[in-house]
C-alpha cells in the first residue's frame, strides 16, 4: 500500500491564445541557414529578435534532427536565456516559450537549461511580470495584445520552472532559494480576475514545489495569509468568468497544495501547548471539502467524452482555413478535452492520497471492529464472571465427603436465559448502528459515498481506449487512445488504493458489507471481460483490473462470488498474459479464491489442479526441455498452494489434496524447482532469486509437513 505514483503535468500548447510571430519559419532548406538565424537573436531590431526566438522554438521542436543538433551545438540555449532579460516583451515571451517547450520535450536540454543558470534570469524577470500583471488586474493595460503577452510570459516562466523542478532534481535547491511562494500565492488572491489557465499554471507549480519539499512547505506555512487564501479558493463556487470546469480545477489545485502541507501544519499544532481546537478543525474540513470538489469534477460521462474525442481525432482537417501555427477550432477542442483528462487523473491521484493518509484512522477501525466484536464480548462476559467467581474458592464448595458442587455448576452453565440473549442481540444491533454512523461521518464514509460511484464509472473502458489501443497509424488517434487508457488505469489504481487501505486496516468493514464486495467484484469482472475482448494492446488496463480483483479477494479471504466462468477467464489470463507480473496477479486471484470454505470443494479442485499442473508443473517441464519460462508465476503459485492446503482440517483438503494425489506430484517437482531457482541470476535479479530459493525450500518443508500430517491422521 502507498500513495499514488507521482505524476507530472503535460505541457499545453499556447494555453492563453497569445499571438504568434508572423513569418516565423518552421523549416529550413539546409543547416547553412541556422547561423544566420542565431545571429538575429542578438539583432538590434526587436522584431528580428522576436522572429528569431519564435523560429528557433519551431525548429527545436521539429522533426529535423540535423537542424536541432545544429541549433543546440551553436548555443541556442544560452542565447535564449539571454533574451529573457530583453527589454521588449514580445522578445521575452518568445524566448520563454521556446525554453519551456524545449525543456518539456527534451530532458537533456532541460539539464542544459538549468546549467545555464536560467534561475537568475527568471528571478530578474518576475518583478516586471508581477508589476505588469497588477496593471492588467487594475485595468491600466488596455491593449489586448500587450495583456496576452504579459500573461503568456508569466505562464511560460512558471511552467519552465515547474518542468525543471520535475525533471532536474538538482534544481530544487536553487528554486527554493528564489523564494517564489509569495509570487505564486498572489495568483490565487486574484483568481477571479485572471485567466483560469494562468492560475492553474501557478497552482501546478505550487503543487509540484510543495510535494515532499520541506523548505517549500515551511515557506508556505510561514506566509502570512497563504493558507487562508487557498482555503478561500477551495470554498469558492465560482471564480470570475471562469467555466465550471476551470473553477473546479483551480479549487482542486488549491486543495492539493493544502494537502501537501497538512502534515507539517498538524505537527506544528501538536507542538503548541495551547493550540486552538479550531485550527485542527480547519484542516479536517478542508480534507472533506477537497474530496467534495474531486467528486464533482470526476463525475462526468467518460463514454460520451471518449466518443467526441474519437470523432475529433478521426475527422479530416478543415479545408476552408489556411494552415498555420494556430490550432484549428477542431484541434483546440480536442486539446481542451485531453487537458481535462489530465486534470481528472490528478483528481484521482489526489483522492487516492487523501484516503491513504486519512481513511484508516484508529477511530474508523475501532468503530468497525465494534460491529464485529460486540457479540463475542457480550457473550463472553458471563463466562468471565463465572471464572472470576470460582477462582481461589476451591475449598469453599467442598462437602465433608469431598464432593464439590460440580453438578450445580454444570446446570448453571447450561442454563439458557432468553432475556440475556435478547439483551446481547439488542446491544449488538445498537453497536452496529453506531459503528456504521461513525464510518459514514468519517473520510471512509465520504470516500465511499461520493468518490467510489464516479470512480468505478471511470474504470469502465471506453471505445477510445480499446478500439484504438495501439493504433499508430494516426498520431492524434494514438494520443487519444493513450489518454483514455491512462484515465482508466488511474481510476483502477485509485480503487486499488482504497481496497488496500481497507484490507490492511479496516478489514471488518468487508465482512459487514458483503453486498458491496459482490457488486465491486462483478464490476471488475465486467471491465476485465471487455478489456480481454480488445486483445493484447489493452493489457495495460487489464493489469490494474486483475490487481484490484486480487486485493478485493484477499480482503474477504477469497469469499467473492466467483463463478466457474470467472475462474476460467482468470486461468486464461494466467496462461496467456504478455507479462509475468500480470500472470502472477491472475494466479494470485485464483489462489485466494481457492481458500474459500466451507462448501466450495469443486472450486478448490479446479483451481488447485490448475496451479499444480498448468502453472507449476507445465513451467518446470518446459524449463527441463530448454525453454525459457517466467519464474514469477511459479513462485506465486507455490506460495499460494502452501497456504491453501496448509491444514488437513479444511473441508477441501481430503477430497482434493489427498484425493487428487497432489503430494506425490509436488514431490516430483522439488528437484526441478531447485534447478529453476538456480537459473535466476542472483547478480541481476537478486530479489527474484531469493524468492525462488525460498519457494524451493518451503516446498520441501511443505512436502514433509503434509506427509507427517497424513501419517498422524
Amino acid at each position: 500500500m502507498g500513495k499514488a505514483q507521482k505524476r507530472t503535468f503535460k505541457s499545453r500548447a499556447n494555453p492563453l491564445g497569445a499571438a504568434t510571430v508572423p513569418g516565423a519559419v518552421t523549416a529550413v532548406q539546409s543547416t547553412d541557414e541556422v547561423p544566420a538565424l542565431l545571429k538575429k537573436l542578438a539583432a538590434s531590431d526587436a522584431n528580428d529578435r522576436a522572429w528569431a526566438a519564435a523560429s528557433a522554438s519551431n525548429l527545436l521542436l521539429s522533426d529535423d534532427g540535423a537542424v536541432r543538433r545544429m541549433l543546440l551545438s551553436n548555443n541556442v540555449i544560452g542565447a535564449l536565456v539571454e533574451r529573457l532579460s530583453d527589454s521588449v516583451p514580445d522578445v521575452v515571451v518568445q524566448a520563454s516559450g521556446a525554453l519551456y517547450a524545449l525543456a518539456a520535450a527534451d530532458h537533456g536540454a532541460a539539464v542544459e537549461i538549468a546549467r545555464r543558470n536560467v534561475y537568475a534570469a527568471v528571478q530578474t524577470l518576475l518583478p516586471r511580470l508581477a508589476s505588469a500583471i497588477d496593471g492588467v488586474i487594475k485595468g491600466e493595460e488596455q491593449r489586448d495584445g500587450a495583456c496576452k503577452t504579459v500573461l503568456l510570459t508569466a505562464d511560460n516562466a512558471i511552467s519552465l520552472l515547474r518542468v525543471l523542478c520535475e525533471t532536474v532534481p538538482a534544481s530544487l535547491d536553487q528554486i527554493n532559494d528564489m523564494a517564489l511562494i509569495p509570487f505564486l500565492v498572489s495568483f490565487f488572491k486574484v483568481a477571479d480576475r485572471l485567466p483560469a489557465t494562468l492560475v492553474q499554471t501557478a497552482g501546478q507549480f505550487l503543487h509540484t514545489l510543495t510535494d515532499e519539499n520541506a523548505a517549500a512547505k515551511r515557506a508556505l506555512l510561514d506566509h502570512s495569509d497563504a493558507v487562508d487564501v487557498l482555503c478561500g479558493v477551495v470554498r469558492a463556487t465560482q471564480l470570475g468568468a471562469a467555466s465550471a470546469d476551470d473553477t473546479a480545477i483551480v479549487r482542486m489545485l488549491a486543495g492539493a497544495v493544502l494537502m501537501n502541507i497538512k502534515d507539517m501544519a498538524i505537527e506544528r499544532l501538536e507542538d503548541m501547548d495551547d493550540a486552538p481546537v479550531e485550527e485542527a478543525r480547519i484542516w479536517e474540513d478542508m480534507t472533506r471539502a477537497v474530496l467534495q470538489v474531486v467528486a464533482g469534477f470526476i463525475a462526468f460521462d467518460s463514454h460520451e467524452t471518449a466518443a467526441r474525442a474519437l470523432q475529433l481525432a478521426t475527422a479530416p482537417p478543415p479545408t476552408d482555413i489556411v494552415t498555420g501555427p494556430e490550432p484549428s477550432a477542431q484541434e483546440a477542442e480536442l486539446n481542451r478535452l485531453c487537458a481535462r483528462l489530465d486534470y481528472v487523473q490528478m483528481a484521482l491521484e489526489l483522492a487516492a492520497n487523501i484516503f491513504t493518509d486519512e481513511g484508516a484512522t484508529d477511530a474508523d477501525a475501532a468503530a468497525i471492529d465494534e460491529t464485529v466484536q460486540t457479540a463475542d464480548e457480550d457473550a463472553g462476559s458471563d463466562a468471565s464472571d463465572d471464572e472470576m467467581a470460582g477462582a481461589g474458592s476451591d475449598d469453599e464448595d467442598v462437602d465433608s465427603d469431598g464432593d464439590s458442587d460440580k453438578e450445580a455448576d454444570q446446570d448453571k452453565d447450561t442454563d439458557f436465559d432468553e432475556n440475556d440473549m435478547n439483551e446481547i442481540l439488542g446491544n449488538e444491533t445498537v453497536a452496529a448502528r453506531e459503528a456504521e454512523a461513525a464510518v459514514q461521518q468519517s473520510v471512509l464514509g465520504l470516500f465511499i459515498d461520493t468518490i467510489l460511484p464516479p470512480l468505478l464509472h471511470l474504470a469502465e473502458p471506453t471505445a477510445a481506449a480499446l478500439a484504438t489501443a495501439g493504433n499508430d497509424d494516426d498520431a492524434r488517434i494514438a494520443s487519444v487512445a493513450a489518454d483514455f487508457a491512462a484515465l482508466h488505469e488511474r481510476a483502477l489504481a485509485c480503487f486499488n488504493n482504497f481496497l488496500l487501505v481497507v484490507e490492511e486496516s479496516l478489514r471488518p468493514w468487508f465482512t459487514a458489507h458483503g453486498d458491496s464486495v459482490a457488486k465491486w467484484w462483478h464490476v471488475l469482472v465486467a471491465v476485465a471481460e471487455r478489456v480481454l475482448s480488445a486483445g493484447p494492446p489493452a493489457d495495460a488496463i487489464l493489469d490494474p483490473v486483475i490487481g484490484c480483483m486480487w486485493t478485493l479477494a484477499r480482503g474477504v479471504g477469497g469469499a467473492v462470488p466467483a463463478t466457474p466462468e470467472h475462474i476460467e477467464g482468470l486461468m486464461h489470463v494466467a496462461r496467456t498474459a504478455a507479462t509475468p507480473g500480470l500472470r502472477s496477479k491472475a494466479v494470485g486471484v485464483l489462489g485466494t479464491v481457492a481458500r474459500r470454505q466451507p462448501g466450495f470443494v469443486d472450486t478448490n479442485r479446479r483451481i488447485g489442479l490448475f496451479l499444480v499442473d498448468d502453472v507449476v508443473g507445465a513451467s518446470l517441464h518446459a524449463f527441463a526441455q530448454g525453454e525459457r519460462v517466467a519464474v514469477e508465476p511459479v513462485a506465486e503459485a507455490l506460495d499460494l498452494l502452501f497456504d491453501v492446503y496448509g491444514d488437513a482440517a479444511y473441508d477441501y483438503d481430503a477430497p482434493v489434496f489427498v484425493g487428487e494425489a497432489l503430494l506425490p506430484r509436488l514431490r516430483q517437482m522439488y528437484a526441478p524447482m531447485r534447478r529453476l531457482a538456480k537459473s535466476v541470476d542472483r547478480r541481476t535479479r537478486r530479489r527474484l532469486r531469493d524468492r525462488c530459493d525460498l519457494a524451493a525450500q518451503n516446498l520441501r518443508a511443505f512436502i514433509e509437513y503434509k506427509a507427517a500430517e497424513r501419517r498422524g491422521a
